[in-house]
Formats: C-alpha cells, sequence, structure tokens
C-alpha cells in the first residue's frame, strides 16, 4: 500500500521529467523569427496575467483574509495529505484507505510535483 502511494505520487513528477528530457532533445516549441519569439512571450505573459487575476480579490479585504485566501489551496491540500496519512497509522478500511492515499496523492503532485519540475527547468 505504501509503495503504491510512493509511486503514485511520483507519477506527475516522472511524466513531466519526460516531457523535459522530450523537449531537450527535440526541441520542443522554438521561435524561428523575432515575431514568433515575442507572440510566444506574449501569450505567456497572458498566461500568467491570467493566473494573478483569479487570486486577486475584489474590493480591499483585511490582510488576514488576503493571507487565507492565498494559503487556502496549500491548508487544504496539506490536510488531504494527513487525512491520507491518519488512515494508515488508525487502521480504518482498506477501501477507505485507498482512496485516503489516492487523494493524498493527488494533493502531494500539486504541492510538489510543479515545484520540482520547475527546478528541472532553471538548471
Amino acid at each position: 500500500m505504501i509503495a503504491e502511494t510512493i509511486i503514485g505520487a511520483l507519477v506527475p513528477v516522472g511524466v513531466e521529467g519526460i516531457k523535459q528530457v522530450v523537449a531537450r532533445f527535440f526541441g520542443g516549441v522554438r521561435a524561428t523569427t523575432i515575431d514568433e519569439q515575442i507572440k510566444l512571450d506574449e501569450n505567456e505573459i497572458k498566461r500568467i496575467e491570467a493566473l494573478a487575476r483569479l487570486d486577486t480579490p475584489i474590493g480591499t479585504p483585511s490582510q488576514w483574509v488576503v493571507d487565507l485566501r492565498a494559503s487556502a489551496r496549500y491548508v487544504g491540500a496539506l490536510a488531504v495529505i494527513a487525512v491520507g496519512i491518519i488512515t494508515i497509522l488508525t487502521g480504518t478500511d482498506a477501501k477507505v484507505q485507498e482512496i485516503a492515499l489516492q487523494a493524498a496523492n493527488i494533493s502531494f503532485g500539486f504541492l510538489f510535483g510543479s515545484r520540482i519540475v520547475t527546478g528541472w527547468q532553471k538548471k
């Protein structure tokens, strides 16, 4: 059960690693002209701006609300991982453990998968 959990948590990281290797050997998406490079950069800027707009609150809420809102996904993901671990330690039903560990795998991939891949891309 624990081996399945660890393997399941590492699958998203492995997929991204394979994508990076393929992009490195075959070149990935590259601009052939300056105009194409500008368009690729503009699309990346638009994507980042859209993500920033999703996290921007409307109006001027209290600072604790802003902080809680910014950390809610991470606190939720850590809570899901904690529940997955607790189901192993308390010896609950095997089916409940399986579901809780699958949810923990997804949360682990959310928290750490993109950061690991980002670290690979910077090197």
